[in-house]
């Protein structure tokens, strides 16, 4: 995967992306929503595509609270079949990279909608501009978009949906360059980040309740209590602290600092038997 290897350079497009809905499960859900804001590394927006979706379902009354995409909104709308192909030529290009927050979630879904469509995905670069943040301003009390650019004045008064976070997630990313200082920095960390991408065999889906609380204790710095189906602890409860996550070969993956042996460790999302959230005392 030479792509995956390419370096980031000054002349690098950046293409920042989110995804609205049905739910947070990529092989239960449907995407309603797909946006992307295209830009290049001087700040200057090159191009945007925002596009309703009919999922050819209903949306549940938990999802539209969230987004307030409606089952009217979308009722006139192209599925996802006339949808992708467009996005795809959106995003292609040899110097592209894809940024987006929790990026986890948008692969998926996007995943997800191209093996129903029977459509194969390019080879693109990824990054997930909740690891950037980590990295750039660590300790934050929560990586969740909104808070943390509502933190450093980025924020507009908006609705959340797809185009609007990917507003968010374009500044960002270069609020947290300029934090960086010079190019040398920033590219070198820019380099430095996990990378990710479209495609691979799917693992089977954790269920929805599980991939809702790893999120949140992700994005709030919360622990889990976990029974995972592997290592030492086979079935056996342990506790742990979410720091990212990441896709690899189509199969997501938990970072993780486990309490019990005081180091970081990856868990694999679809083994993951049971999980609560370990309330603060």
């Amino acid at each position: 995967m030479a792509y995956l290897d390419r370096m980031i350079d000054a002349e690098t497009i950046g293409i920042a992306f989110d995804t609205e809905t049905t739910g947070l499960a990529p092989a239960e859900g449907r995407i309603v929503e797909i946006a992307a804001l295209k830009f290049d590394l001087a700040g200057n927006t090159l191009g945007r595509f925002v596009e309703m979706v009919n999922p050819l379902r209903p949306i549940p009354a938990g999802a539209m609270a969230v987004h307030h995409i409606t089952d009217d909104m979308v009722a006139d709308k192209p599925p996802m079949t006339d949808v992708l192909p467009r996005f795809l030529e959106f995003i292609a290009g040899d110097n592209v990279v894809l940024i987006a927050q929790n990026a986890v979630f948008d692969i998926g879904f996007v995943n997800h909608e191209a093996i129903r469509c029977e459509m194969p995905l390019p080879p693109v670069t990824i990054f997930d501009q909740i690891e950037l943040t980590r990295r750039v301003f660590p300790g934050l009390a929560t990586y969740s978009l909104e808070p943390t650019c509502r933190r450093f004045g980025l924020v507009d008064t908006q609705e959340h949906r797809a185009m609007g976070d990917a507003v968010l997630v374009m500044k960002l990313f270069f609020h947290c360059l300029a934090r960086l200082g010079d190019w040398t920095q920033r590219l070198e960390v820019l380099n430095g980040l996990f990378r990710y991408s479209f495609g691979g065999p799917m693992q089977a889906a954790a269920d929805t309740a599980t991939v809702e609380m790893i999120v949140g204790a992700l994005e709030a710095g919360r622990m889990l209590e976990i029974v995972y189906a592997g290592g030492s602890m086979r079935g056996k409860p342990r506790r742990i602290v979410p720091t990212s996550m990441f896709n690899r070969d189509g199969i997501d993956y938990i970072v993780a600092n486990c309490i019990l042996s005081n180091t970081s460790k990856q868990f694999r999302l679809d083994r993951v038997l049971a999980c609560r959230v370990v309330e603060a005392k």
